[in-house]
């Protein structure tokens, strides 16, 4: 990031995981047919991007001849690569990701072998004008299957990947920093955890300036936080945050009296349980204490039982940014958490994290929701950027780039 407050449109990117990409011929297939598309639409010479690169994909990245045609074309496409997403390590489409999308932790090696290729080949492709790039990652692991054990080992693993970066940085002169992402259901899932976690971490590890944490505003949205009192709260703290993804979960307002209509919801709330991602689900009773379910169809199976004692059940379910309503008035999405985030933003100038919009359950909305061509799924990509933009503008946050910074960042 620039040290001058806000961010270009240039800048505001969205991470490509909603685009199926097994390998290196795959990512480069879709950065010519999606990213340039959306680049275009949005009429920008540049444009910086969150690219989800595979473990496979890493692994032939490390090859210089791959890496180097790679690196043009990035180039040629108007790419400025300045954040990776690194937490899905294989298969993102195919199948039942489900809870897998957690593995390896970080207690597996496999998570420090995959994380490091992804940081040497990040050092290689930062622009020349950018020294920091950052790395989101799995919080952990998920909680229900973790132990002390594995606890012990992720730390292990973590602490090499900080020594590694630290003589990267010295090697390179790039400062590379992986993100811990905070998730429902997972060993780091709420503020208070992170903040715990990250404060014995900078007490122990030498090198702790390369962890840091990734917002989600979904996943935080989805706990019932305040993303406005989250952020203040890290900050406080000063725990770093080096990125923040702009994600609109999934809200559901359940009529209290009239059993019909309420029947009439779940059904259509019904229709975004879908059998690749982990939804979770998480609520508050009548009397204020937060219930949760490891997915949507446990939860729509017990709400169905409560007979009303649920008022309003939120669901990570990543929707698009500016849809407000999902087939009834009483879907909505977490909009509220996203001013939160962007007040926060503008409350205070000189915290400027990488800013990237993450939406990638498009092709699994539910049919009268999901684009039904490829054209009409990077529409709705650069209507999400361009929707980020005017909340930008509206607080002053958005900075204008002239087309001479912009062709001189794409000739380097």
């Amino acid at each position: 990031m620039s040290t001058r407050a806000g961010w270009s449109a240039a800048q505001i990117g969205y991470c490509s995981n909603v685009h199926p990409a097994r390998d290196v011929a795959g990512l480069r297939l879709s950065i010519q047919e999606h990213f340039q598309e959306v680049r275009r639409q949005r009429g920008l010479a540049v444009q910086d991007s969150g690219l989800w690169i595979s473990a496979q994909a890493a692994a032939e990245l490390q090859q210089p001849e791959v890496c180097a045609a790679f690196l043009d074309q990035l180039r040629d496409c108007g790419l400025r690569l300045t954040s990776l997403n690194g937490f899905p390590y294989g298969q993102f489409h195919q199948g039942a990701v489900k809870a897998e999308v957690y593995r390896p932790t970080w207690a597996e090696p496999q998570r420090l072998e995959y994380s490091l290729q992804l940081a040497r080949f990040l050092a290689i492709a930062l622009p020349l004008d950018c020294h920091q790039g950052v790395i989101s990652s799995v919080p952990l692991g998920y909680a229900a299957t973790w132990d002390d054990e594995q606890q012990q080992r992720a730390e292990d693993h973590l602490r090499q990947l900080t020594a590694e970066l630290a003589s990267l940085h010295r090697h390179s002169g790039k400062k590379i920093v992986v993100c811990l992402e905070m998730e429902p259901d997972c060993v780091l899932e709420n503020t208070e955890q992170a903040i715990a976690f990250f404060k014995r971490w900078q007490a122990t590890d030498p090198h702790h300036s390369y962890l840091a944490l990734c917002f989600d505003v979904c996943h935080q949205a989805v706990l019932f936080e305040d993303c406005y009192q989250s952020l203040q709260r890290l900050l406080q703290a000063r725990i770093p945050v080096g990125k923040i993804q702009l994600s609109n979960a999934l809200i559901c307002h359940l009529p209290f009296a009239d059993r019909q209509r309420r029947e009439q919801v779940l059904q259509a709330l019904g229709n975004f349980a879908e059998a690749t991602y982990l939804h979770q689900v998480k609520a508050r009773d009548i009397e204020g204490q937060l219930l949760a379910w490891a997915d949507l169809p446990a939860a729509l199976q017990a709400v169905e039982a409560t007979q009303g004692q649920c008022p309003e059940l939120r669901i990570h379910f990543h929707v698009p940014l500016f849809s407000e309503q999902f087939l009834l008035t009483e879907l909505s999405g977490s909009q509220q958490a996203l001013m939160q985030t962007f007040d926060f933003l503008a409350a205070h100038p000189h915290f400027q994290p990488v800013l990237e919009v993450e939406t990638y359950s498009w092709n699994v909305l539910p049919g009268a929701l999901r684009p039904d061509t490829q054209h009409a799924l990077l529409q709705g990509i650069a209507a999400e950027l361009q929707w980020v933009e005017g909340q930008l503008r509206q607080r002053h946050l958005l900075r204008a780039q002239s087309i001479s910074q912009e062709a001189h960042a794409h000739a380097h």
